[in-house]
């Protein structure tokens, strides 16, 4: 029988792993899958060890108070791979932690996948040749950090990124508009605050400060909020002018002829579904500084890092302010040319990311792995 270990330690890695995960059950149903996770990796058939709090942090000073309670999971993590000895330990993002447990079972010559590996091509370069050592294969959600992990030495598959399977709507923009009782003629501006309370607290009031601007001056627009799953309704402000929706982001991403969001995965999101849209993010000054001395990017936002240029707006820290977003936002939505040269250079990030299938190329990566056959 297959034994397979997957550990995530995030919402959003629990996400990824449990679509590969129920994707393996289908394919090798005897396969036994175990290892840390969230609820949705229980749900696709991964017996738990430690089910993951949504204990996600936003910046380096917020993650001290974690640290006893990681490195507790990481010692039984390691005695489990040493008694169970999975036929391969998947290993998803959440790098500090996983790539310990790398390096301990790649001593114990237990077959390591990486699957969304450390953003090394962002900051702390020297991983990257790090996790050519302790693997024995990565599995590449991005076709530039595919290469950049080939040249450190790695042994690479790229996947494709598994958004390209999800992140789509079978409504057309009126149709999705018509869907939310909204005026099809009429343009719709998104807000997208972020999955986390501290997110929610941060960029909330900006956008919202945002949204009255454009009213303001653009009294026909309408506004959606897609609610992410992780907040709960009451936690929102009284937003009497904002439509908050659950369930639907993609179908409110089809509405949407504008949208601000946080930086993080959102922006893939929406760079998938071809929504313009203005990018924000800002975090405590202490991390800022950290963050400006490690990183080696220039931009935030996925869609421009992929670009490799900044092809949707971004403000950022100081610059993430009403004010000067407000002005951009009013500018995109008074010019729908403006608008259609952003769709047109997202669709050739799309184009970029390749095909779909992400999900079932890197459940066979695994099981082949597994089973000795390599890539």
């Amino acid at each position: 029988m297959l034994k397979i270990m997957f550990v995530a330690g995030e919402a959003s890695g629990d996400l990824h792993a449990s679509r590969v995960a129920a994707k393996i059950k289908e394919l090798a149903p005897e396969a036994l899958l175990f290892g840390m996770g969230g609820d949705l990796m229980l749900a696709a058939g991964v017996d738990l060890e430690y089910n993951i709090a949504d204990s996600a942090v936003m910046g380096f000073s917020e993650v001290l108070s974690s640290i006893p309670n990681l490195w507790k999971r990481l010692t039984r993590l390691k005695e489990i791979i040493a008694s169970r000895r999975p036929n391969a330990l998947v290993l998803i993002d959440f790098p500090d932690f996983n790539m310990r447990l790398a390096r301990y079972a790649h001593k114990l010559s237990i077959p390591v996948i990486y699957y969304i590996p450390p953003k090394a091509w962002a900051w702390r370069r020297y991983r990257a040749r790090q996790i050519a050592q302790i693997t024995t294969v990565v599995a590449s959600i991005f076709p530039f950090e595919a290469e950049f992990y080939r040249q450190a030495g790695a042994n690479v598959v790229y996947v494709g990124h598994p958004l390209l399977d999800f992140a789509k709507s079978s409504l057309s923009q009126r149709e999705a508009k018509k869907r939310f009782f909204l005026n099809p003629d009429e343009p719709v501006f998104g807000l997208m605050p972020g999955s986390r309370r501290k997110e929610i607290d941060r960029f909330l009031p900006v956008i919202l400060k945002v949204a009255n601007r454009i009213r303001e001056i653009i009294p026909t627009c309408q506004f959606l909020l897609p609610l992410a799953p992780t907040i709960s309704k009451t936690y929102l402000p009284e937003m009497p002018f904002v439509q908050v929706i659950e369930g639907e982001t993609y179908n409110i991403m089809r509405a949407c002829d504008l949208m601000c969001i946080a930086s993080g995965t959102a922006t893939l999101e929406a760079a998938l579904m071809l929504t313009p849209m203005i990018i924000i993010y800002k975090v405590s000054f202490s991390t800022w500084v950290i963050a400006k001395s490690l990183v080696n990017l220039t931009h935030s936002g996925l869609p421009n890092i992929i670009a490799g240029r900044e092809i949707v707006p971004e403000f950022l820290q100081s610059q993430a302010n009403p004010q000067f977003i407000s002005k951009i936002a009013i500018d995109l939505l008074s010019d729908p040319n403006k608008m259609a040269r952003q769709k047109t250079e997202l669709a050739k990030i799309r184009d970029q990311l390749g095909a779909e299938g992400a999900v079932e190329r890197t459940a066979r990566l695994v099981l082949r792995t597994a089973m000795g056959k390599g890539n």
